[in-house]
């Protein structure tokens, strides 16, 4: 069959299997080769450019797609369909705790992602989405997260920098159920689309980051814009807001909104 002709849901199944090998490759190494990209806490290893590597090859081959990975795989154009991955999220993750980090992929049909997959390494665990036929966690149907609970009744996620860089956001912490970090942000969105976190905020987020993950929560009824409420162009580094409905339309207005 020509690829053309392959559903969504082909191309996902034809996708992990792939994926498990990627997966199999991220718990079987031994010692890491780190090194340092644009800061101390910006890390690559080996084995981050052997699985984008692997996926790239396999899937390029397979499918007739390019990549765009975070190391190495450039695109100047998101015209057609584009696979885009992030072969570790969560590196400092892999190094230092050795759990919470993702492998995470997408397909992308002029720039708006069409299919996603996201595997949780350790735990095993696959999400996954097609866009408009749901969401996914190990095959089975994810529900629609909650539409009228607000964010003081939600765990809400986020990093010290933007606690720091956000103050209203602080005070919105306060008021919440809790505070989570995670460090990688394909997992923290699943979060969010699994109804345990009522959003994920972030002020910089790269396509990689979030391409699979935000059509995850997309398919489940979770809001994922721009800090300021506008369309979020995943193909374009930036800011991220992803919370249930009532969550970010309260975090909206608290924190961009409101008088100063």
């Amino acid at each position: 069959m020509n690829v053309s002709q392959l559903s969504l849901a082909q191309l996902r199944d034809l996708a992990l299997p792939f994926l498990e090998r990627a997966r199999e490759i991220a718990l079987g190494t031994g010692k890491l080769e780190v090194s340092v990209k644009s800061d101390r806490n910006d890390l690559v290893t080996q084995v981050d450019r052997e699985i984008e590597n692997f996926l790239a090859g396999k899937l390029e081959q397979a499918t007739g797609y390019p990549m765009l990975g975070e190391e190495g795989h450039t695109r100047d154009s998101f015209a057609g369909r584009v696979w885009i991955l992030d072969p570790i999220d969560g590196t400092m993750n892999y190094v230092a705790t050795h759990r919470d980090y993702a492998i995470s992929l997408a397909l992308a049909e002029d720039g708006v992602p069409v299919l996603g997959i996201v595997v949780d390494v350790v735990r095993g665990i696959v999400y996954s989405a097609i866009r408009g036929q749901g969401a996914f966690c190990d095959g089975k149907p994810l529900g629609r997260v909650p539409e009228d609970v607000g964010y003081r009744n939600a765990v809400l996620i986020t990093d010290l920098k933007e606690i720091c860089a956000l103050p209203r956001l602080r005070q919105a912490l306060t008021e919440s159920r809790g505070h989570r970090r995670y460090g990688s942000a394909a997992l923290e969105l699943t979060e969010v689309a699994c109804s345990r976190a009522g959003a994920f905020v972030h002020l910089s987020v790269s396509p990689w980051d979030i391409a699979a993950a935000s059509l995850i929560c997309g398919e489940v009824g979770v809001r994922v814009t721009r800090m300021d409420g506008t369309h979020l162009n995943v193909c374009e580094k930036g800011s991220i807001l992803a919370g249930w409905p009532q969550v970010h339309e309260e975090l909206l207005e608290k924190l961009i909104r409101a008088p100063r």
